[in-house]
């Protein structure tokens, strides 16, 4: 791609929208999909305890919610691969 190699499977990336969760929720979310499927308990059990209090904190003062790096620590050392990703929301839509 432009000139460059790419290996599209060469590491896994997992997604972590956490930061974006201010703005999800102003959005009116109705609910969170945690992919638990092909994940052990200990995996979904940890994720869903890291949003729940996520959510519980961003609903108390969203003005002002940041991720503790706990959050972020516990999501990334459950993350398929060592790298986590926004996504396609790391970025404007045209």
């Amino acid at each position: 791609m432009d000139g460059e190699r790419y290996h599209a499977l060469e590491e896994p990336t997992s997604l972590n929208t956490l930061e974006l969760l201010p703005e999800l929720m102003a959005a009116n979310i109705a609910s969170v999909k945690i992919e638990g499927r092909q994940r052990s308990p200990a995996y979904v059990s940890q994720v869903a305890k890291v949003w729940r209090q996520a959510i519980d904190r961003c609903k108390a003062d969203p003005q002002n919610f940041v991720p503790q790096s706990a959050w972020m620590e516990t999501l990334g050392s459950m993350s398929e691969g060592t790298q986590t990703t926004l996504g396609a929301y790391h970025r404007k839509w045209q």
